[in-house]
């Protein structure tokens, strides 16, 4: 998937987006793929994992997507819903085998053995508690935009700190407005999920967000960057001249 990329490109800290959604495979996203590379390109990411709800993407499609980016490389991941509603991402999971896998036994077993980082994904959002199994995630999700309460993004920080979690801001992209208002950059370069793991799990990135006048959660899905709002139009990247 990233074989087109040379070495030297790998040299900086990268601006990554962990949680996105397109209409292919989500029903709750309005982002046609093409939209969401245009965006992650715009807005300046360096990679993006796509983690559709309970699917995967396959080797084929995911090439399909990189080439029309431009900048970002994209990786796979899921978003596994379990029956107590709790949701877990996996990044790096391609595997159809994720598709099938129902409990968090299942899961966190086949992640652990595939080396791929496990978030919680805004937690909080329908409970005031968490299962106990949700301390055998690696990460948790702190602030997204579909966290518009800041009781929520409280509680997440409270219980990563109190259970030793990384703690992680994100899109959770289901509209391209949702895009480049919450995100983290590595401090160092990688071309796998298994070392984007190892650089969340050492504390080598920091969680990023900037101003905006955006209600959380937003109030409707933009499906194109020509429909973005003023604010959202002004923060994509640039691209300096060389």
């Amino acid at each position: 998937m990233l074989d087109n990329f040379s070495g030297a490109e790998f040299s900086k800290q990268m601006k990554v987006e962990v949680h996105s959604h397109t209409d292919k495979y989500s029903v709750c996203s309005r982002i046609p793929p093409r939209e969401l590379i245009a965006m992650a390109d715009a807005s300046g990411y360096d990679a993006l994992f796509l983690t559709e709800h309970d699917r995967v993407w396959s080797k084929s499609e995911l090439a399909g997507l990189q080439e029309l980016a431009e900048r970002v490389r994209v990786f796979p991941g899921i978003e596994v819903t379990f029956p107590d509603e709790v949701h877990l991402l996996v990044l790096g999971a391609q595997d159809p085998v994720y598709e099938s896998l129902k409990t968090p036994g299942e899961v966190f077993g086949q992640a652990c053995a595939d080396g791929f980082l496990t978030i919680v994904a805004h937690p909080f959002r329908w409970s005031h508690t968490l299962p106990e199994y949700c301390r055998l995630a690696d990460a948790v999700e702190v602030l997204t935009c579909n966290q518009g309460l800041d009781e929520h993004a409280a509680q997440a920080r409270a219980y990563a700190r109190g259970e030793r979690m990384a703690e992680i801001y994100a899109s959770d992209a289901h509209g391209l407005n949702f895009m480049n208002k919450f995100w983290l950059e590595t401090h160092e370069p990688f071309e796998t999920p298994q070392e984007f793991r190892r650089l969340v799990m050492t504390g080598r990135y920091e969680n990023h967000t900037r101003e905006f006048e955006m209600a959380l959660p937003p109030l409707h899905k933009v499906a194109s960057i020509g429909d973005l709002a003023e604010e959202d139009q002004m923060a994509l990247w640039v691209q300096p001249t060389l």
